[in-house]
């Protein structure tokens, strides 16, 4: 597959939109082509060669060699193809992404994943709030993909997500899965107070008993649960990033909720409570 490499001439400034850039928009495009595309760069607009260095060939992947928290709306809108980013990444990576993938070694900004609707976003690092919600006037998050966290994640995670798996390798803030319609949100390290407030359906699963749970939640004691296994085993098979949920065990305690809007949802806490 070709490889479109993006260098920075120089670290940007302020806020930097970069989502005219996905391989399924420039396909075909000619380097010339590319160099004279206009990004939103604080107040104005500037050429894409005024920022980077511009090599390699349009085909599916571009490759940005130095990430920056400024570059802003990486991958939105993507149908198909690949982005890496070498580094750290902005706010809104991968909106409203329906295919392809996207890798950050890096950091991301708030509200990664937000939209997202299908492909893969992996983050090696740590993310903001709202990682998979949804942003303001949105009636959903996440309406499926999977968003895949190495590190740690913000408040709020998988707010009001309608589809699609989310995973955390880290520590979650408050509220995560909160208001969630659907789908599915899994957190190896603690979470914060008041996980899955306001969830309607979906599951939330917990390696670790969390913070604060909240009183419209209700214990339905110890289970070995199909559910578990079928999703571990299809997990691990989804790539090597991935092959350690092959030793999760099928067990957990079984929260229903939110019992203040039906109890429809679940919160399982894996292993012993």
């Amino acid at each position: 597959m070709s490889v479109l490499r993006l260098s920075p001439r120089q670290a940007p400034e302020c806020r930097l939109d970069m989502s005219p850039l996905t391989p399924d928009r420039i396909a075909g495009q000619t380097l010339a082509a590319i160099r004279r595309i206009r990004l939103i760069y604080g107040g104005e607009t500037i050429r894409v060669a005024d920022l980077f260095a511009v090599t390699g060939r349009a085909g599916g992947h571009i490759r940005i060699e130095q990430g920056s928290e400024k570059l802003s709306g990486v991958g939105q809108g993507m149908q198909s193809g690949r982005i890496e980013i070498a580094g750290n990444v902005g706010d809104l990576v991968g909106r409203d992404m329906t295919g392809g993938s996207i890798r950050v070694t890096g950091d991301a900004g708030a509200w990664a994943g937000s939209g997202l609707a299908g492909g893969r976003i992996e983050i090696a690092g740590n993310a903001g709030d709202y990682a998979g919600a949804g942003r303001p006037g949105d009636r959903f998050g996440m309406r499926g993909g999977l968003l895949h966290i190495g590190g740690r994640a913000g408040d709020r995670a998988g707010d009001r997500m309608r589809r699609g798996i989310i995973i955390i390798r880290g520590r979650a803030g408050d509220y995560c899965a909160s208001r969630i319609h659907a789908g599915t949100v899994i957190v190896m390290g603690r979470a914060g107070s008041y996980p899955a407030a306001g969830m309607r359906r979906g599951s939330l699963i917990l390696a670790k008993k969390p913070a604060r749970l909240s009183a419209t939640f209700k214990s339905c004691g110890d289970l070995k649960m199909q559910f578990l296994r079928l999703l571990f085993t299809q997990l691990a098979n989804m790539g090597d990033d991935l092959v350690s949920f092959r030793q999760q065990r099928p067990t957990a305690r079984r929260f229903s909720g939110d019992l203040a809007l039906g109890g429809k949802g679940e919160i399982l806490i894996l292993g012993h409570y």
